[in-house]
């Protein structure tokens, strides 16, 4: 079991807890963050048969009593009719100020569910159990919220921390082999922008990762976690050093919106960081070793180097709604080496979609 606690500047404090089995200890790390009696568990239609019996039971060992909201699974839950929804139950429940919202799920309900608790009453607490690879060491950290509209990935959002977050590498081992995969790839961009220890460690034991062996997937997760949290508790709201962790993810978040969010978080991700690459090895920041080792382990790993059939045009027009633009520039996360990585205002629309034709060769 590893454990570390995330201190932001203007939020509380963050207590993250991971390792095979941890779930299992809900009920103490629950009673040891929670000081309310009541609390409500959203989930989806996947997981919630898996799990939210026994979440429920641990807190109630705790003396809290939880009741249970499910969403149909998938990202077509993700936006403001399914938050209009969980408001109302809610209201039903009469939940108040003391009422504890727990994320049960992967990324689509963790943004969710975290967005609902960040707007309903001003403010519930929240308490995030990520049931995906994503979610783990991604979504469930550093507090951004969000749902998609009108077809823009994470359109509408808020900042808003979790007080806790158990992350059991036990249950990935119920998650479909592509979701798993999708997980990889947020790894991968870790390792790629702040630890070349950790992408060799990755391209020596890709096929064990995959396998899902227990005691190596503990070490990247937390590992992963550790750099998630170290960028984001010194910039809560992307002013700077949290930029960073938006490399492959502005022409992901393209690709996820040009396609009608039809193309995986994790296989966007994987292309736009791809694309990202090639860019910087354009404009001579890259070598082309390191280019060569990121495609190599993006494609062992089973993510894609290309979508095919994907439109560069319809990509770069949904780059222009993106959230980090400020006064029309992209700030734009470029490698310098594996493991060393910078925010450029170099890049072109021009240049994005000539490393996207060159990946649709």
């Amino acid at each position: 079991m590893h454990e570390l606690v995330l201190k932001y500047p203007v939020a509380s404090s963050c207590r993250i807890v991971t390792g095979n089995g941890v779930l299992d200890h809900f009920a103490r790390f629950a009673g040891e963050s929670m000081l309310m009696q009541t609390a409500v568990i959203i989930t989806d239609s996947n997981v919630g048969s898996l799990y939210a019996g026994q979440v429920a039971g641990n807190l109630a060992t705790a003396g809290i009593s939880a009741e249970i909201i499910t969403l149909p699974a998938g990202e077509n839950s993700k936006n403001l009719e399914s938050v209009t929804a969980v408001y109302r139950k809610l209201a039903e429940l009469h939940a108040d100020r003391g009422t504890e919202i727990i994320a049960l799920g992967g990324g689509v309900i963790g943004d969710l569910a975290a967005f609902t608790a960040s707007t309903y009453l001003r403010g519930l607490p929240l308490l995030h159990i990520p049931t995906s690879l994503l979610a783990q060491v991604d979504s469930s950290i550093g507090g951004k919220t969000g749902v998609n509209f009108d077809g823009l990935k994470n359109q509408i959002g808020t900042y808003y921390h979790a007080h806790l977050v158990v992350s059991d590498t036990a249950v990935l081992s119920t998650l479909p082999k592509i979701e798993y995969i999708n997980g990889i790839a947020e790894i991968i961009k870790s390792a790629s922008i702040a630890d070349g220890e950790l992408f060799s460690l990755l391209e020596g034991n890709i096929e064990a990762v995959l396998n899902r062996k227990k005691e190596l997937l503990e070490e990247i997760i937390f590992r992963t976690i550790k750099i998630k949290g170290q960028l984001a508790t010194g910039d809560e709201r992307d002013a700077s050093s949290r930029r960073l962790l938006n490399f492959g993810h502005t022409i992901g978040h393209g690709i996820e919106s040009a396609t009608g969010l039809s193309v995986r978080h994790g296989q966007a991700i994987a292309v736009g960081m791809i694309a990202a690459a090639r860019i910087a090895r354009k404009l001579e920041i890259l070598g082309s070793n390191d280019l060569s080792r990121l495609k190599n382990l993006v494609s062992r790993a089973g993510l894609p180097l290309r979508i095919e059939g994907l439109n560069p045009e319809a990509v770069i027009d949904a780059i222009r709604y993106d959230k980090k633009i400020i006064n029309g520039q992209v700030n734009f996360v470029l490698i310098k080496d594996l493991g060393n990585s910078f925010v450029s205002q170099e890049v072109t629309p021009e240049m994005i979609k000539t490393a996207l034709l060159e990946e649709n060769e």
